[in-house]
């Protein structure tokens, strides 16, 4: 009897402890490659962020080199014009001078010989 009963008890009892084992086995296992997958996807996703930030710092990098070529053109044309601004102006200063000389000599044509008439000679040719 007492056979009978740990054998009608224990075996069942055995057959489910059984199957946890089983299922605690493979829901365990799914963690531990999950957890594998997530180390890898982790590894994958710095490894990833890695390279591109790299890349925007060889970016950033080619920028900023191009940036300072460009300033220094800015500043050459800058310089270039800023001295042809000057030669202009003292081309513009010798020009009033001449001018008023020629304006002076002219009054004093006009103050010796008096006008011309621009109107009489126009019409005679």
């Amino acid at each position: 009897m007492m056979i009978d009963w740990t054998t009608h008890n224990l075996i069942p009892l055995g057959q489910f402890l059984t199957a946890v084992g089983t299922v605690l086995g493979v829901v365990g296992g799914l963690w531990v490659k999950s957890k594998r997958n997530d180390n890898s996807m982790q590894k994958y996703i710095i490894d990833t962020v890695r390279k591109e930030n790299q890349e925007t710092n060889l970016e950033i990098k080619q920028v900023k080199q191009e940036y300072q070529e460009f300033q220094k053109l800015h500043e050459a044309a800058v310089r270039k014009l800023n001295e042809q601004i000057g030669l202009k102006e003292e081309e513009n200063q010798r020009l009033r001078a001449r001018i008023r000389l020629l304006k002076a000599e002219n009054d004093a044509y006009h103050a010796k010989y008096g006008g011309i008439d621009y109107e009489g000679f126009l019409e005679k040719h």
